[in-house]
């Protein structure tokens, strides 16, 4: 019987019902005094409550996907790894040499306009409000940058790591959940890639709504727009960042993978690369809001193999997926058997990984590295 899927959802429900049923029964038959009919009637509350929990917990499972079936959720219990295959695609540095089409990578200025102190976040992380001047969105976006950052250095420039958190997610989510400004500072240490400065942009808007990062009809969130134009250029007019396309990459992770596969993709005059953990690559809108259908021009523009099957972008991408993922496994070995250069693929592909952070945790690193030695901005000074 598997973990996932109704047959075992509906066995927890009947014994969860049953269990209810038993108490209501029994428990008027079972004396309040004496300490062992007492330990009984707790022992029944008990009982019933840590079914009610598991009840509930299986379905989020069902719902998330955060264990893909029993061999996942034995692998996460005993702490064992599970096992991956690394494919190498296209030499990267073949897709960075390809000229891409679309607006340039925003230029890096020698001074910046200083901006006003931001939310402290925690160490070397703040919050800004950032209103888009070509898309008209206003939102949150959180800035981190690397030790030793100083603002009044213009000579010293930047990588930028624009990341994208899942739905429903947090704005915060690449900063605490995945910690990834600790992740970037080992690898810098180990001398596997250079400082870089990561930014964080609020996905939800209004807040909520899976915008799956596109821009929707008249009078909804240009949310493609804002993060694929407007927070490059704001950024570049408030941090020391580095022009050219090699020095930008997106990370993301479920929803926020496809959003980072999209914003590279169709941007690779802006992006030279992606690291896509759990992604897609056609938008799953949910909660109701559903911008246009799959067979407009708007839903056409969205679908990125038929991109790549007609004219894939000269991008170096990274991919996590897993056998057991049904969420990401369908389009990434779709794209995995039709892409061809310029596009530049490196995948894992796990073999009974669930959709969840601690799996992606776990991947960051060999996605760091791969992003070192693959984008030259993103290289480790020697």
């Amino acid at each position: 019987m598997d973990l996932t899927g109704g047959l075992f959802g509906w066995l927890v429900v009947m014994l969860t019902v049953g269990a209810f049923a038993a108490v209501v029964v029994f428990w008027p038959k079972v004396a309040s005094t004496g300490p062992l009919r007492i330990a009984a009637r707790v022992g029944m509350l008990l009982g019933v409550n840590l079914l009610v929990v598991l009840t509930a917990a299986v379905q989020l499972n069902d719902q998330f996907l955060f264990y893909a079936g029993w061999e996942d959720l034995a692998g996460a219990i005993n702490g064992t790894t599970t096992t991956s295959s690394l494919h190498s695609g296209t030499d990267a540095r073949r897709a960075l040499e390809a000229t891409p089409t679309g607006p340039a990578a925003t230029a890096a200025a020698r001074s910046v306009t200083p901006l006003p102190p931001g939310g402290h976040i925690e160490d070397g992380a703040s919050s800004y409000t950032v209103s888009g001047k070509l898309s008209g969105v206003t939102t949150t976006v959180i800035v981190t940058v690397p030790p030793g950052y100083d603002p009044a250095d213009a000579a010293t420039t930047y990588p930028v790591l624009e990341t994208f958190s899942g739905y429903p997610g947090s704005v915060s989510q690449w900063v605490r959940t995945m910690r990834l400004r600790q992740q970037l500072t080992t690898q810098v240490s180990a001398h596997t890639m250079g400082r870089a400065i990561v930014v964080s942009p609020q996905l939800e808007v209004p807040a909520g709504v899976d915008t799956e990062c596109v821009d929707g009809p008249s009078g909804t969130a240009q949310m493609e727009t804002f993060l694929t134009r407007d927070v490059p250029q704001w950024v570049s007019e408030h941090f020391h960042v580095r022009a050219g396309r090699d020095a930008w990459a997106t990370i993301g992770l479920s929803a926020g993978g496809w959003c980072a596969a999209m914003a590279a993709m169709l941007h690779p005059a802006q992006y030279g690369g992606a690291i896509i953990m759990g992604g897609y690559f056609h938008p799953e809108f949910s909660g109701g809001y559903d911008p246009f259908p799959p067979n407009s021009a708007m839903g056409r523009r969205y679908d990125l193999l038929a991109l790549v099957r007609s004219a894939p972008p000269p991008l170096a991408i990274w991919i996590e997926t897993s056998h057991a993922d049904p969420v990401s496994y369908a389009s990434t070995s779709t794209l995995l058997k039709i892409a061809k250069p310029p596009l530049s693929v490196e995948d894992v592909v796990l073999q009974n990984a669930g959709h969840r952070i601690s799996v992606w945790q776990d991947q960051l690193p060999k996605a760091l590295k791969w992003l070192g030695r693959s984008l030259p901005g993103f290289a480790p000074v020697r």
